[in-house]
């Protein structure tokens, strides 16, 4: 007796630990809508599978009404305990007789967790030529149904009950969470490689100061959370975790002024990336995700550096073999740092340019001399600019630095003994 009674035990504490691990939002979702007796009932499924990371949700949205069927794939983005953000697209496995197409952007926003409940938390799409776009395709065949499901998109309250926990399994999961096909786009960006694991990551709001908010996670941990985008929160540097990191950029409202239109600024690893909210794909969106893979070694920054334009500068000729370089920003000092090569050869990496004048010493070789100036960021106030002064032999030559992530600029010194 006492060994059942250990057994039952232990297999109620497994089954315990289960529940404990299941994610609460994977399974399957339903709700059923039907306002008047003598229509049909409208139904929306939402069937979501195992989170990757914790945070990308892979989805299945099915609608039905009347004769038109729907099913389409759709990302959903972790924002808390208790949120999912909804992806902006959502693609097609198969709609007819007719499509939802851009009508579909009306379910956007969060879906809130309360219990077994998940309710829809909309932002209101005005004046983006949606309202009623489409309808009257198709010889007004179908005006009737698009109403209704317009409508039910629109404005009409959505709240999903829970009707199973199993999480949703098909070969489009990857798909959405690895899409191979770059014209199919989830709101997830293509993956970064850094073998650098500071980061610095800076928000403005493109247009006009409008009380746009923005949430910002790293591997789920807030970075801002439902901040105004202002002077006081544009930059800030991250350590990255070793392996995936995601960053997920959400949209929490859109400002007096629709859309949101803030941009995440983000300068990894001597190269700079963006998450912009005013591009077309991105506009009335909720969130944009990068994923940066950290990957700590080495990197070969020399031959990134060589793929660059190299833009001339000037070029002169020397008695003496020793000169002196004076480096410093001539504008708003704003974070700049650049590499200088000499015949190809770094002689200094991530020199921070600053108001005061620092000095650098320089030896050439017999003959013509290289000097290569490459920005290793574009600083606060992009390009990357800096004064430059050489000096030699009681003479000097200036210049005036002007680079950035495409292009280098290059002076050609000769050096000639007396």
């Amino acid at each position: 007796m006492r060994k059942l009674i250990i057994v039952c035990t232990w297999l109620t504490c497994i089954s315990l630990n289960a529940s404990a691990q299941q994610n609460p939002f994977t399974g399957t979702w339903k709700m059923s809508r039907k306002p008047w007796p003598h229509i049909p009932a409208t139904t929306i499924e939402l069937e979501i599978g195992e989170p990757e990371n914790g945070i990308l949700f892979p989805a299945k949205l099915n609608i039905r009404y009347s004769v038109f069927s729907g099913s389409y794939k759709v990302l959903l983005v972790k924002k808390s305990n208790g949120q999912l953000g909804i992806g902006r697209n959502k693609i097609p496995f198969s709609e007819t007789p007719f499509k939802l197409g851009i009508w579909l952007m009306y379910l956007n926003g969060t879906l809130d967790l309360q219990g077994k409940s998940l309710s829809l938390k909309r932002m209101w799409i005005d004046n983006f030529g949606i309202w009623m776009k489409g309808l009257y395709d198709d010889d007004e065949i179908y005006v009737s149904t698009k109403v209704t499901l317009r409508d039910l998109l629109y404005r009409d309250s959505i709240s999903f009950q829970k009707t199973n926990s199993t999480p949703w399994k098909d070969t489009a999961t990857q798909e959405i969470l690895h899409p191979e096909n770059r014209d199919l786009f989830y709101g997830l960006y293509d993956r970064i490689i850094s073998y650098d694991p500071s980061v610095v990551l800076q928000i403005n709001d493109q247009e006009t100061l409008d009380k746009d908010t923005v949430t910002l996670l790293h591997n789920g941990k807030p970075l801002l959370n439902k901040a105004e985008v202002n002077e006081d929160n544009r930059r800030q540097h991250i350590t990255l975790d070793s392996g995936m990191n995601t960053l997920a950029f959400f949209a929490d409202n859109y400002g007096r002024l629709p859309p949101n239109t803030g941009r995440l600024y983000m300068g990894i690893d001597q190269q700079e990336y963006a998450l912009d909210f005013t591009y077309r794909a991105n506009a009335f969106a909720t969130f944009m995700v990068a994923q940066i893979e950290y990957r700590p070694g080495k990197k070969d920054t020399t031959t990134t550096i060589a793929s660059r334009k190299a833009e001339p500068l000037g070029s002169f000729e020397v008695k003496e073999k020793n000169i002196t370089l004076e480096l410093w920003d001539g504008q708003v000092e704003d974070g700049d740092s650049v590499t200088l090569l000499l015949n190809g050869v770094p002689i200094q990496k991530g020199f921070a340019v600053k108001k005061k004048i620092s000095q650098i010493p320089v030896e050439l070789k017999r003959g013509e001399n290289i000097l290569l100036f490459s920005a290793d960021n574009l600083g606060s106030i992009p390009p990357n600019t800096a004064e430059l002064r050489i000096r030699y032999g009681g003479q000097t030559k200036s210049f005036g630095l002007n680079t950035d992530m495409k292009r280098n600029n290059e002076i050609r010194i000769t050096y000639v003994p007396l």
